[in-house]
């Protein structure tokens, strides 16, 4: 099923938020077992290896590590969401007919804006009335070729 731009930048910001808070959550465990390693000793209370000496900068460098590389992470997480919300925000058209793809069928152009509550009216560019309008005198000018 695909969405309307405004449901995927909507959805896509709930899973920004979402995979965002899951990394910081993940990153905030990394430091906290780096730092209750180092304050009680881990692997000598689970394990039985020979006790460590407590070294505080070294724990300290540790995090600091960690939270460099965490806001990387983050980063590069919020620009790849951000592509993919970009990239599914194009609508699909036909080129002959400009019908719209959505949810496995083609809507006309004024169905789809009325399923996502907007309205359309029509109108002419300059270039097209232009155009039209020198068909138009071609036209007329025939006709009266035609007569003479």
């Amino acid at each position: 099923m695909r969405l309307s731009p405004s449901d995927v930048r909507s959805t896509s910001a709930r899973a920004l938020r979402h995979v965002a808070l899951t990394e910081m959550i993940g990153f905030g465990v990394i430091v906290a077992v780096i730092w209750l390693d180092e304050l009680f000793d881990l692997p000598h209370r689970l394990f039985g290896a020979p006790v460590s000496p407590t070294r505080l900068t070294e724990a300290a460098m540790e995090s600091l590590g960690v939270v460099l590389l965490a806001a990387i992470v983050l980063l590069s997480t919020r620009r790849l969401i951000a592509r993919v919300v970009y990239l599914e925000s194009y609508i699909t058209l036909c080129a002959w007919c400009r019908r719209v793809h959505r949810d496995e069928q083609w809507l006309s152009i004024e169905a789809y804006f009325a399923r996502h509550q907007a309205r359309t009216s029509h109108g002419i560019c300059p270039d097209c009335e232009a155009k039209a309008l020198g068909d138009v005198h071609d036209a007329g000018r025939g006709v009266e070729r035609a007569r003479s």
